[in-house]
């Protein structure tokens, strides 16, 4: 497995334990294809939505380039 796809799991992980950076975190990987696959916008914006209404500035940032 790549260190792409590792910081990957990694940062779901920590996300489903409730980091709300590790979910901004994503939403930046996923916008910017950063995991080893091509970008995805719709996971991007779901991130970035989550840990945006918990008050993350950078995922609200990252919604704000998405829209």
């Amino acid at each position: 497995m790549n260190s792409a796809k590792m910081r990957q799991i990694e940062l779901i992980d920590k996300a489903a334990r409730g980091s709300i950076d590790a979910a901004a975190g994503l939403a930046e990987g996923y916008m910017r294809g950063s995991f080893g696959e091509p970008a995805n916008r719709i996971k991007a914006m779901k991130w970035a939505k989550y840990a945006a209404k918990r008050g993350n500035i950078k995922a609200a940032l990252i919604m704000k380039e998405l829209l």
